[in-house]
């Protein structure tokens, strides 16, 4: 109906406006939106643009302007429901109405398009569901595998052969651990956590909260690396690990052989 198209596009010239004064004032771009509605560029640009032509039936037309409209923190039904679809003709046609059981029930066009629109809206949210963004929380690295043995047995390293630091937390810490260059585990250790690392020639340990950090080189005794708070690091030789010595200062630290 010619006068049915010129109402939606006075309405969508309406309606595009105010979307998209509303999208520049949160400072959103179009490629945003349409990432987060589910929606294409080029559709929410025809609807802001009133470009009628370029968008599909008017009840998914109004289908699309509900889902921009929600996405800028606007009441979308009531925006969407501003957009006319269609027109309810004056006089009904007999095939229209079925009489069943003395009571007159008509079936109208559009109560067929909002059918058809639930449907869809129930589609589209299911897939937003489905493909909905997993929040992955990442606060520690895998520690990297301890070399497994030769297939020949070979005897065991003696202390002076390896360096092995054993830490034991008594607060939560962030950690990271290098072993002849390689840095083997970095992340966060939880209170009452126990780990032991060896090296061939040196190994490093770092830390943002010293005070809750003590150390154990080659089995020795365990001792504080620093304050509480306080970002220390540390380094332990292979020729120098049978003794250590705390420090608080954050420069690395060589422990004295006996």
């Amino acid at each position: 109906m010619p006068h049915l198209s010129n109402q939606q596009a006075e309405k969508l010239a309406e309606i595009g406006a105010f979307l998209r004064d509303r999208r520049l004032e949160l400072g959103l771009s179009l490629e945003e939106l349409a990432a987060k509605t589910f929606v294409r560029q080029s559709i929410l640009a025809a609807i802001e643009n009133a470009s009628l032509e370029d968008l599909p039936e008017p009840v998914y037309t109004q289908g699309f302007i509900r889902r921009f409209a929600d996405a800028l923190g606007l009441d979308g039904k009531s925006v969407a429901a501003a957009f006319p679809t269609l027109v309810e003709p004056a006089e009904q046609s007999p095939q229209a109405s079925v009489s069943r059981g003395g009571m007159g029930w008509q079936l109208r066009p559009l109560h067929l398009y909002l059918i058809y629109f639930a449907l869809v809206a129930t589609a589209v949210a299911g897939l937003a569901y489905l493909f909905r963004p997993q929040t992955q929380s990442i606060t520690d690295l895998t520690p990297a595998p301890t070399p497994t043995a030769a297939a020949t047995p070979t005897p065991r390293a003696t202390p002076a052969e390896t360096v092995e630091v054993k830490l034991s937390l008594s607060e939560a810490a962030w950690l990271e651990v290098e072993a002849d260059g390689r840095v083997v585990y970095a992340g966060i250790l939880q209170s009452g956590t126990e780990r032991r690392w060896q090296a061939k020639e040196r190994l490093i340990v770092r830390t943002g909260n010293a005070g809750a950090v003590k150390v154990s080189v080659n089995n020795g005794p365990f001792q504080p690396m620093g304050q509480l708070g306080e970002v220390t690091e540390k380094e332990f030789l292979v020729s120098q690990a049978t003794t250590q010595t705390p420090t608080t200062s954050t420069a690395p630290e060589h422990t004295v052989a006996n």
